[in-house]
C-alpha cells in the first residue's frame, strides 16, 4: 500500500510539472545565460570561502533572486575556538540583500545567528563583499569582510578572506543508488 502511494505522489508530481511546463509563460529555470532585464548573478551558486590566515576553506551555498535578497548557507555546525565556555558553533541560515554595482558586479551584505550547543544565543555574524561574475556568467569571485557580533552587537572578531564560485546548473537526472523502495 505504501509503494502504491508514494508511486501516485510522483505521478502527481510529474503531472504537475507537465501541466506547468505547458503553460510556459514568465517563470523559467536559470540557465547560465539570463534574461537581459536580468543581473548575471540571479541564480544559485557553490562557493568555496577562504578567510585570511586559515587553513581550510569553508563551502558555502548562496540564492540570489531578481528582487535583491541573498540566502545562504555554510555548514550549520562549527567546532567552538579554543577557550570557549562550549564545545560547538551552530549557524543559522544566512540572509540579506546584493545590489548592482556594475554590469557583472555586485555589493552584499549577509547575517547569520549563532548558538552555542545549549540553544544560547552567541549573536551574529556580519559578511560584506564586492563580487565580480565572470564575463559569460558562470563563475564569481571576490573579496569579503566578517565581523563576529557578541549579543549585545559589540564586535568580538573580524577579519576578511576570498570566495569563489561556480553556478549550480540542472544536470540530468541520475540512476538511483536505490532502485526499490521498501514497502
Amino acid at each position: 500500500m505504501r509503494r502504491i502511494s508514494v508511486l501516485l505522489s510522483v505521478a502527481v508530481i510529474v503531472l504537475l510539472g507537465l501541466v506547468a511546463g505547458l503553460r510556459g509563460g514568465g517563470v523559467r529555470a536559470q540557465d547560465g545565460t539570463p534574461e537581459s532585464n536580468l543581473h548575471p548573478v540571479v541564480g544559485s551558486w557553490r562557493l568555496n570561502l577562504t578567510v585570511t590566515g586559515a587553513m581550510d576553506q569553508e563551502a558555502a551555498l548562496d540564492t540570489f533572486t531578481a528582487d535583491g535578497t541573498l540566502i545562504a548557507s555554510v555548514k550549520p555546525v562549527s567546532p567552538a575556538p579554543p577557550g570557549a565556555p562550549f564545545d560547538h558553533i551552530f549557524t543559522s541560515l544566512m540572509h540579506g540583500s546584493w545590489t548592482a554595482v556594475g554590469p557583472d558586479q555586485v555589493a552584499l551584505t549577509i547575517i547569520r545567528l549563532q548558538t552555542d550547543e545549549g540553544g544560547n544565543y552567541l549573536g551574529t555574524v556580519t559578511v560584506r563583499a564586492v563580487i565580480d561574475v565572470s564575463g559569460e556568467g558562470q563563475r564569481l569571485s571576490g573579496p569579503f569582510t566578517y565581523e563576529v557580533a557578541d549579543p549585545a552587537g559589540s564586535i568580538a572578531a573580524s577579519g576578511t578572506g576570498t570566495a569563489e564560485g561556480t553556478r549550480i546548473e540542472v544536470e540530468p537526472m541520475g540512476t538511483p543508488a536505490v532502485a526499490t523502495l521498501s514497502a
